[in-house]
């Protein structure tokens, strides 16, 4: 009735809660009826009693015994390796999902951006360097150039591109209407015929004087004498032309009648030439006047295009656009350490959200630990139970075949000495506040060497500053 029990209690004694490691034994059954059988335990037990085996004072286990505490140990380190084997998967598991290396992350990204924050600052420094040298290139040669014209003023500004046209267009408008009426009488296709064949003279008229102006006659406003009585000849050019042109027009209306032909051109030419002042009528002066104002429209319109004083305004826009070109590699510099820092950043805080989703399935692997060492523990104690049944029934059968008394031992419990092994717990859950704690730290890490290395990039003022001055 006792040994009825117990092998109840060894069939009802171990059922493993999981499939620890799927298409892994790690819990061989433990059959034993069916051992017993295989072995021929009755049978064996039987010889062994009817040959006086073991001897009454002997206390080394026989054979049979030993096969069975064999058997049994060999289940168990196969439980072990296997039990070990789950454990380890389980953990790597949990050190994923508690992102062990998220957690790294966390830890170790803020030095390689820092590191990568620096060099981006270094590399951008000697090209901001260069962008500095040009701006200080064209500032010492815009204040060169003021100090040798005895310049103390900043440029005029010229007026707007449409205004300035504008002037050339009225100008050009008022000349045309006044020749192409005047001469459409003359021309056999009439306003169209006259249109076509006076539009040269605005061209040369208000063109030269603007292009002579602007060249040669502007030159007058500088402080080389030189070049002021090169300035006065191009400006005396530029008006002779408007003179000599616009009259040369008046005696070609004068000239044959009004017959808009080269014959009356050369007759044009020579009352210039020899009859200057000599003009019939007032509409031929009338003619004159419009097209020497028009001149003078020119004229004005190329002072005001830029600073009346030549070079002023190029060297003035050379230092702009300078500074322009070096607050634009600046801001680039600066835009590309932002890059740097909230891509960095946003890392950072995808392997938060990746640990605290992962962490919601670590509880499932620490039950699933927790079950395989409590099952390894019964697991033992189910070995350590079938060995005692199994050896017991070797030993009764011995006793009932022996003619000597059994051996001492044989009514002393069966001691199966199984190797120790420890699973460490898995933790279900990790610290919120620890990763918290590591995302506010790396974020201020990097955020402070995002200005570090921002404060590396001077300003054009600040790099000014430091330069020594001549």
């Amino acid at each position: 009735m006792a040994r009825e029990s117990k092998r109840t209690l060894i069939d009802r004694l171990f059922r493993a809660k999981h499939d620890y490691l799927p298409g892994t034994t790690i819990f061989r059954d433990v059959n034993v009826e069916l051992i017993a059988e295989e072995m021929k335990l009755e049978a064996l037990g039987e010889r062994d009693g009817r040959a006086e085996v073991p001897s009454s004072t002997s206390n080394r286990a026989t054979a049979a015994e030993n096969e069975i505490l064999g058997r049994f140990r060999s289940y168990w380190d196969e439980a072990v390796q296997g039990a070990r084997a789950a454990h380890e998967s389980y953990s790597t598991r949990a050190a994923s999902l508690t992102s062990a290396t998220d957690l790294e992350t966390l830890v170790g990204e803020p030095h390689s951006i820092v590191s990568q924050l620096e060099q981006s600052a270094r590399s951008r420094l000697d090209t901001l360097k260069a962008s500095f040298e040009q701006h200080r290139d064209a500032s010492r040669a815009l204040e060169s150039f003021k100090t040798r014209e005895g310049l103390d003023r900043p440029p005029k500004q010229p007026k707007s591109f449409g205004v300035r046209i504008l002037i050339l267009v009225v100008a050009a408008a008022i000349e045309l209407a006044i020749n192409i009426g005047t001469f459409a009488a003359g021309d056999e296709f009439g306003l169209a015929g006259a249109a076509l064949k006076v539009i040269a003279v605005p061209l040369l008229n208000i063109g030269g004087v603007f292009f002579l102006v602007f060249m040669i006659g502007r030159q007058i406003t500088r402080q080389n004498v030189s070049a002021k009585v090169i300035g006065l000849a191009g400006l005396g050019l530029a008006f002779g032309w408007a003179f000599f042109l616009n009259l040369a027009v008046a005696h070609w209306r004068d000239s044959l009648g009004l017959a808009f032909s080269a014959d009356a051109g050369k007759m044009a030419l020579d009352r210039v030439l020899h009859a200057t002042f000599e003009l019939n009528d007032i509409t031929s002066w009338v003619l004159f006047a419009a097209g020497f104002a028009a001149a003078i429209l020119g004229a004005i319109d190329a002072f005001i295009w830029h600073d009346p004083h030549p070079g002023f305004t190029s060297h003035f826009n050379a230092k702009v656009s300078a500074a322009a070109a070096f607050e634009a590699e600046r801001d680039d510099a600066l835009y590309q350490l932002d890059e740097i820092a909230d891509d960095a950043i946003a890392r950072l805080k995808d392997a938060l959200k990746r640990a605290e989703t992962n962490a919601s399935r670590r509880p499932e692997l620490a039950q699933r630990a927790a079950a395989l060492a409590e099952d390894l523990k019964v697991y033992e104690a189910t070995l350590g139970a079938a060995a005692e049944d199994l050896i017991t029934r070797y030993r009764e059968a011995n006793q009932r075949a022996r003619t000597s008394p059994s051996p001492v031992r044989f009514d002393a419990p069966v001691a199966l000495k199984l190797s120790t092994v420890s699973l460490p717990p898995i933790p279900p859950s990790i610290n919120a506040n620890e990763v918290d704690g590591l995302l506010s730290d790396a974020i201020r890490r990097i955020a402070t060497a995002r200005d570090e290395a921002a404060d590396k990039l001077p300003t054009l003022s600040e790099w000014s500053s430091k330069e020594p001055t001549t």
